[in-house]
């Protein structure tokens, strides 16, 4: 791409902290990149490293693949050395959480991951006045005024916690060493603040620090954030206020709106789009009440649309979708159907249940992820967790241990035995071609039982008692067990996903499913984050984007949606 005078301007921009305000398709990785590398060549000789966090690691992969193809611009390979990108909870956790947090936490070992499903959690709860007990991983933590508070989110509100009893708690399990994902960030929190001198260090070594997609920051980033700033760190920040979606998570965009009214922070914008058709571009604006430009032509046939549907007519407005990528050269691999919520994705995807319950349905799962999906990583941790849950009393954390990078030795082994059961469809984990009841099933218990025993006699591990209860066969059906997910699924044959799980990509032809409430909140800007989620639906879409409105709200909305930009499509 040929870099805007904006983006050379970030780019080159002196060495003080700078908050960077970008539009959807701004080209943020390449001009973020271009800038890390130009604060490294400002730094000359100081030997303080320059970091680039993110929230993802499809973003920090990302980062990591550009900046190898620009990373001879540095003069040496020491200079390229301090540079590095991870995300923003990798990086704590490598500095701060697994090297220094157990001494806050009082506990005899380094700190250690918990997914929460682990056994031993069920002694660590969290008791309310109603005697009704909270898994220590609801325990949800955030920052106001300079002062931690903690809740919950019960069907989907806010519920306060007593600060002392949720203290209490946590404090009990961190103790042992362990902590969620959430407790995380809080045990980095303290750390920093209990432990002065690791902050100190922290702020020597990374004097230069990037955040990108900085409106995502919840409050305990910003804390954290903030310890780091006064500490002398050098802090800058990119992202885009109006795609701040995560609010659950205390995340709404004003710490990055705020940001350019500190004395020493300088503010910059990127205004000019790479991605979207004009049309696409106009809407956003409008919604947003900026004035971005686009670098593309208008294309005939692409651009906003709207079009009313029934869920009894799912299927039609698929394939009426379809027909307009096809008329417009889109590879369906380059499109996207997105829905506000998980639940309503499922619907729309077709997705069932695996068949089968309990550690069964926990095979079954494994083997469809490897043979339909290739995804070996997530078919592992699926047989990492089974296979635990048919031991007798094992080892705390050592299902997340097993997924992760162990240590001890013992593990290593184990992990590896996990790994070729995994892979192997003829003494491991069986094809899932198999008949489900008769043929998968039978070949399971018996590969399942050799490895229990293989793992008795290795590792001293043993099965529990009445293994076949834990791997009964019901609900398995009598065909393939492929087979039987794929007559149930009869899905679109095009990626469905939710909002949330496609924020940052570009994509050729999006279809935003939606009920009324997302429709008007999109309409009524990005004041709210329900608003803000709709921005992000339509800037993902670089030539073609659909909003599937409910045919009975259609009468109600449709003035509003023409004013908006949108061009009505023929009914189903």
């Amino acid at each position: 791409m040929n870099l805007s005078d904006e983006q050379k301007d970030v780019i080159n921009a002196p060495l003080v902290p700078i908050a960077v305000t970008a539009c959807a398709g701004s080209g943020k990785t390449a001009t973020a990149i271009r800038r890390l590398i130009a604060i490294r060549q400002k730094m000359e000789t100081s030997r303080g490293r320059v970091v680039l966090l993110s929230f993802s690691n499809v973003a920090v992969n990302t980062f990591n693949k550009g900046y190898a193809q620009l990373a001879s611009a540095l003069s040496d390979e020491g200079n390229r050395k301090r540079v590095e990108v991870d995300t923003l909870d990798g990086f704590f956790t490598q500095h701060v959480l697994r090297p220094h947090a157990y001494r806050t936490m009082g506990a005899a070992q380094a700190a250690y991951l918990v997914s929460g499903s682990e056994p031993f959690l069920n002694n660590f709860r969290y008791w309310s006045d109603d005697s009704h007990p909270l898994p220590i991983k609801d325990i949800k933590v955030g920052m106001q005024d300079g002062a931690t508070f903690f809740f919950t989110d019960t069907r989907g509100r806010e519920e306060q916690l007593d600060s002392a009893k949720a203290i209490k708690c946590i404090n009990r399990l961190g103790h042992t060493g362990a902590y969620t994902h959430e407790l995380g960030r809080y045990w980095v929190y303290q750390t920093l603040t209990h432990q002065p001198a690791i902050l100190r260090a922290l702020v020597a070594r990374y004097p230069q620090i990037l955040v990108d997609e900085s409106q995502d920051l919840g409050t305990l980033h910003q804390a954290i954030l903030k310890m780091l700033i006064d500490a002398g760190a050098q802090v800058s920040l990119i992202g885009d206020v109006n795609q701040g979606i995560y609010g659950f998570a205390g995340a709404d965009g004003s710490f990055l709106d705020a940001y350019t009214d500190r004395a020493e922070v300088t503010g910059y914008k990127l205004t000019r789009n790479y991605r979207s058709l004009p049309p696409i571009i106009n809407i956003a604006n409008m919604l947003c009440g900026r004035d971005d430009k686009s670098e593309r032509q208008h294309e005939e046939g692409g651009g906003a649309f709207f079009i009313g549907y029934k869920d009894s007519d799912l299927s039609k407005l698929f394939e009426s979708f379809k027909m307009h990528l096809d008329g417009l050269d889109i590879q369906h691999q380059d499109a996207v159907i997105l829905s506000r919520g998980a639940d309503r994705a499922a619907v729309l995807a077709g997705k069932t249940a695996p068949p089968g319950q309990g550690i069964t349905a926990m095979f079954a799962e494994a083997s469809l992820l490897r043979d339909q999906q290739e995804h070996y990583q997530e078919c592992f941790k699926f047989v990492c967790r089974a296979v635990v849950g048919l031991l007798d009393n094992p080892p705390n954390r050592l299902s997340s241990n097993l997924q992760g990078t162990p240590h001890e030795t013992w593990m290593l082994g184990l992990r590896r035995l996990l790994w070729s059961f995994s892979r192997n469809t003829e003494i491991g984990l069986p094809s899932s071609a198999l008949i489900a009841g008769t043929e998968w099933h039978p070949k399971l218990v018996k590969n399942v039982k050799t490895l229990l025993a293989d793992i008795e006699k290795t590792y001293g591990l043993k099965a529990v008692g009445k293994l076949g209860n834990k791997l009964a066969k019901t609900k398995l059906p009598d065909q393939p067990l492929a087979g039987a997910v794929a007559t149930q699924n009869g899905g679109p044959g095009i990626r469905v996903e939710t909002v949330h799980q496609v924020k940052g990509e570009s994509i050729g032809a999006v279809l935003f499913v939606t009920k009324k409430p997302n429709v008007k909140a999109l309409l009524a800007g990005t004041n709210s984050e329900e608003g803000r989620i709709g921005y992000v639906a339509i800037t993902r879409a670089k030539n073609l984007f659909w909003l599937a409105v409910p045919h009975s709200s259609l009468k109600e909305l449709r003035g509003g949606l023409i004013a908006a930009g949108f061009r009505e499509r023929d009914a189903l």
